[in-house]
């Protein structure tokens, strides 16, 4: 893009240090224009400079004129890479001791790759860079790192939850370049890629990156060069077996192994693994492993241990003996929209735990897990007083399963904040012995719900800390509204197929006061969807419908922060799209409209819609399915 302008950039760089696009009348002294003139209208290095300048405690003079020293001759009248990645370096520079580790780590993802929250966290602990305390454990310190991260500019979100999480983030280019030449100066990572290959120099290499080739040549790789002292290896999305690795047994001190989408492990490999018994981290995501040897159990200091996306659903029984776990991930998902608001689980995917459970007192998350063929562990779940997720699925009917897991729900109660449970038999009624929970869990803070109720339980409506509420086939009635409308923290609500039965879905004025996104897949009796003055902080509407509700979507004079509507499914009725988005555009500015994942503008003719589109019979079977599995 063009720099901008200096009028341009003095309300991107305030924005940054102040949250506000003018400068504050007290700072007016400080040399801003000096500092905006050498980032040369680059919104790259504005944001950088400003995210820097916005984290420093004393805004003096004096300060603001060392940054401007530091910035050298900036990038003057014709902007360099060189000059960028000078601007750039302060980033680092800047950064507090205990920060330069994670800062260096973000080297260790290829560029324009998506860095999911979750793993980057649990391998900034499982590397030993975060200290936690008595009050914040390892793993929410290091998410408050993430966060400065994006306060900085460091990292662009890409994905942010209703609730302002950013779960999903990126590192630009020539930031990427940046992290990754202080990476290989202070030999922190070795690369062996297309782009990089500075494995070869180094006595002793400390984390490998090899990142596969696209064109499936591999030449650059060195099967002789020696990484037997590395602590950390990441190979993704490799559809070959590198040439450097021959084997895992040597790779005896490693601590962090990340194998996402390798589909050349193989069982042999996986019994060389499990002797690295140093290892804390262990992602074997989208490989082709069918299952996890008996000897899981030597790793002892195994902190996370990540299986999702494969074919592994039983666990060995010695899976008891890893009592560092924390971090216990199965399962798979589908999903169905551009950023993944809407998905799908697959149920007979859920890991099978062996008796033991209890042995395991560090787990923090499990999921998912099949309650009904992990019925002897189950009992034992009462006793891991440390879980904050638990992610439990049923095929079986009747209640008596999901009753011996409300025992020991309520003994979790105080720790319990993300819960996700789900009754995989439509007509049955199996889920109602949730109305008789001893002690509610009361901290919750996401909850997702699929089975069928004869109404909510009543203790759902009392939880003020719940954030995130996801429904699905409880054909509840028309009470539903209602009854969530005080919860006064709900941020997101999902209503899924099958969830509410009502024609009518009205949104009344002192209802879901904090509510930012909404998501309606489906409602098979919906005849309105209208706004009258709730949820006015609504930002995200997420739409699917079979066909045009009878009175119509209204209301949108009635939600000033509206920000997207996306329509998803394997019908699209175009007179609904076409309605949609011009009542909303006609009272929101710069309001964008989706369709899946291409969003719609205003140029756009109404033949660019057809009728009531049918997407492809495979695309149509995979929402169907999605509206059948659990969003």
């Amino acid at each position: 893009m063009p720099p901008l302008e200096l009028e341009e950039s003095k309300i991107l760089f305030f924005k940054k240090v102040f949250q506000q696009e003018e400068c504050p009348p007290e700072y007016e002294h400080l040399p801003s224009v000096s500092i905006l003139k050498k980032c040369n209208g680059l919104p790259l290095a504005i944001v950088s400079i400003g995210g820097m300048l916005a984290r420093t405690e004393n805004k003096t003079k004096a300060e603001w004129e060392k940054v401007c020293k530091r910035l050298g001759s900036g990038l003057g009248t014709n902007a360099t890479i060189a000059g960028m990645r000078r601007i750039l370096s302060l980033s680092y520079h800047d950064l507090p001791y205990h920060l330069k580790a994670c800062f260096l780590y973000l080297s260790m993802y290829p560029e324009d790759y998506e860095i999911k929250r979750g793993p980057l966290v649990r391998q900034w602990v499982a590397e030993g860079f975060i200290s936690g305390t008595q009050e914040s454990p390892p793993e929410e310190v290091a998410e408050k790192y993430l966060d400065e991260f994006v306060d900085r500019s460091i990292v662009i979100p890409t994905s942010i939850a209703s609730t302002g999480v950013v779960r999903c983030c990126k590192v630009h280019d020539i930031m990427l370049d940046v992290i990754t030449s202080k990476s290989i100066q202070e030999n922190f990572i070795s690369f062996m890629s297309n782009q990089h290959n500075s494995a070869t120099g180094h006595d002793k290499i400390r984390r490998l990156l090899i990142h596969s080739n696209t064109n499936g040549r591999d030449k650059e790789e060195d099967p002789n060069i020696n990484f037997s002292h590395a602590r950390t290896l990441s190979i993704r999305r490799s559809s070959k077996r590198p040439r450097a690795i021959s084997s895992f047994a040597d790779l005896k001190l490693l601590r962090v192994l990340d194998l996402e989408g390798c589909q050349w492990l193989n069982t042999a490999d996986l019994k060389e693994i499990c002797k690295l018994c140093l290892l804390r981290y262990l992602c074997l995501r989208r490989t082709n492993v069918p299952e996890l040897p008996k000897l899981i159990g030597r790793l002892k200091e195994l902190m996370t241990l990540d299986v999702r996306e494969t074919s592994i659903t039983g666990l060995p029984e010695t899976i008891n003996q890893l009592e560092r776990l924390k971090h216990l991930l199965g399962g798979k998902y589908a999903h169905y929209t551009r950023i993944s608001r809407v998905k799908g689980f697959e149920p007979y995917k859920a890991l099978i735990l062996p008796r033991g459970l209890k042995k395991m007192k560090s787990l923090q998350k499990i999921a998912h897990v099949d309650i009904g063929k992990s019925y002897g562990a189950l009992e034992e779940l009462s006793e891991l007083s440390q879980v904050t997720k638990l992610c439990v699925i049923n095929h079986e009917s009747g209640g008596e399963k999901w009753r011996h897991f409300a025992k020991s729900l309520s003994k979790l109660c105080d720790s319990i904040r993300c819960l996700s449970i789900i009754h995989w038999l439509k007509d049955d009624m199996g889920l109602e012995v949730l109305w008789r929970l001893e002690s509610p869990p009361v901290f919750l803070e996401k909850l997702y719900l699929w089975g069928k109720l004869s109404a909510l339980p009543p203790w759902i409506p009392s939880l003020s800390y719940l954030v995130e509420l996801s429904l699905r086939e409880n054909f509840l009635d028309v009470e539903l509204v209602g009854k969530l409308g005080k919860l006064p923290s709900l941020a997101s609500l999902k209503l899924y197929s099958g969830s509410y039965v009502g024609t009518k879905l009205c949104f009344e004025k002192d209802q879901f006061l904090s509510l930012k996104e909404l998501i309606v897949d489906n409602l098979p009796h919906l005849d309105e969807l209208s706004f009258e003055g709730g949820a006015p902080a609504l930002e995200r509407l997420t739409l699917a419908f079979f066909r045009n509700p009878a009175s119509g979507i209204s209301g949108f004079q009635n939600l000033p922060k509206l920000k997207e509507i996306e329509f998803f499914g394997g019908v699209i009725v175009k007179s609904l799209v076409e309605k949609v988005k011009a009542d909303a555009k006609s009272h929101s500015e710069g309001l964008r409209v989706y369709l899946h994942d291409r969003p719609i503008d205003d140029s756009q003719e109404p033949g660019g819609i057809s009728g009531n589109m049918h997407f492809s019979v495979t695309r149509n079977k995979q929402v169907l399915r999605c509206h059948s599995q659990g969003g």
